[in-house]
């Protein structure tokens, strides 16, 4: 009798545990669904590494000044799908954004991705001139994001955009940026970060079980940006968190935003011995250097709290504050509005972000 009444305690705590779940999206403010635009429309210019694909608010009224943001991608991740939902939570919040794809295929080398990314911005720029009925490009109100590899592209672009001769981005967020340095020596190059405009405000992002990159490139970028003030800028680490059902795992994975329904396409095998080879050699030669994509495929990318409380509102609140000197104590400063990560559905508040610029600092 009383092996059942433990038993049935025992089931009863299991369902409780069950039933507490994420914050969903919150309504309004950073990261909220208060959208001005209910439609987003999309074009890409083609598939080699100077391409790009745009998207723009489908309501937007005719040369209608909005903010651009670029947008860069992880390694091999040419293809916006799992990253929709937070491309189009920017558009319907009032953004263009480019998604210059970079690399044409996992052969590209990686001393081509920043060029290519600047050659992609103007192809899209070209692209939205030619078209008096889209809404255009604001000529100051210039942003740049990334993840994984595009986190450092992000960061270079700060600098290589202004060198040929396009806008300063205002506004910075490099997202669990990676991989500069392998076992081999440099893989990813990263620009002399000393040249990022003063005024700049930058976010760096790093994540507590991001077995893949880990935390070096986001201290190099927050340490680097030498010009840039220490309030003008900050080094977060998204928390994981395994209080309800969802667990939610700020592993490389999590900066990824699927639209609803979002299946991860079959790889597909390279046809002839040749390009087989070549895939594998590519493969072997980041594997190498200790990118390890066959680990980072393992982990599913999904949209919850991670995104609406962590990277969108941290980057909705960092254009504001950039753009519209709206929302600093959202973007940056180490208080409760930067770090909450909202509540669990029984009211117990997610483990905050934490400020890892003031940690390392007191280490040093």
């Amino acid at each position: 009798m009383r092996r059942s009444v433990w038993l049935i305690l025992l089931l009863g705590a299991a369902v409780g545990r069950s039933a507490v779940t994420p914050p969903a999206q919150p309504a309004s403010g950073p990261g909220g669904a208060d959208y001005p635009y209910a439609k987003v429309d999309r074009h890409s210019t083609g598939e080699g590494g100077k391409d790009v694909v745009i998207f723009w608010p489908a309501d937007a009224a005719p040369a209608q000044p909005l903010p651009l943001v670029v947008f860069t991608h992880g390694w091999g991740a040419v293809r916006p799908d799992h990253y929709l939902a937070w491309i189009e939570h920017l558009v319907r919040r009032g953004a263009i954004v480019l998604y210059p794809r970079y690399q044409a295929d996992l052969r590209a080398r990686p001393d081509t991705f920043t060029p290519n990314a600047v050659a992609g911005v103007k192809q899209g720029l070209d692209w939205l001139a030619a078209r008096k009925e889209l809404p255009r490009p604001d000529p100051v109100r210039w942003a740049t994001v990334g993840h994984s590899a595009g986190g450092v592209q992000a960061a270079n672009l700060a600098v290589a955009l202004p060198q040929a001769g396009l806008p300063t981005p205002k506004a910075v967020m490099c997202v669990e940026p990676g991989v500069t340095q392998g076992r081999q020596g440099t893989l990813v190059p990263l620009a002399d970060l000393g040249q990022v405009d003063a005024s700049t405000l930058l976010l760096t992002i790093s994540g507590e079980d991001d077995r893949l990159v880990g935390d070096h490139d986001a201290r190099r970028i927050y340490h680097e940006t030498t010009a840039v003030p220490a309030a003008q800028k900050d080094w977060l680490q998204l928390p994981t968190d395994r209080h309800g059902e969802p667990a939610l795992l700020a592993t490389h994975r999590a900066p990824a935003a699927p639209l609803p329904g979002y299946q991860p396409p079959e790889r597909r095998e390279p046809r002839g011995f040749i390009r087989k080879r070549l895939a594998e050699r590519a493969k072997e030669r980041l594997a190498e250097r200790g990118l390890d994509l066959d680990d980072a495929d393992r982990e599913p990318p999904t949209t919850d709290a991670l995104d609406y409380y962590g990277t969108w509102k941290l980057f909705d609140a960092l254009c504001a504050a950039a753009f519209d000197h709206r929302w600093r104590d959202v973007a940056l400063g180490g208080g409760p509005a930067q770090l909450d990560m909202g509540k669990w559905s029984d009211g117990t508040p997610v483990k905050p972000m934490q400020r890892m610029a003031t940690a390392d600092h007191d280490r040093r």
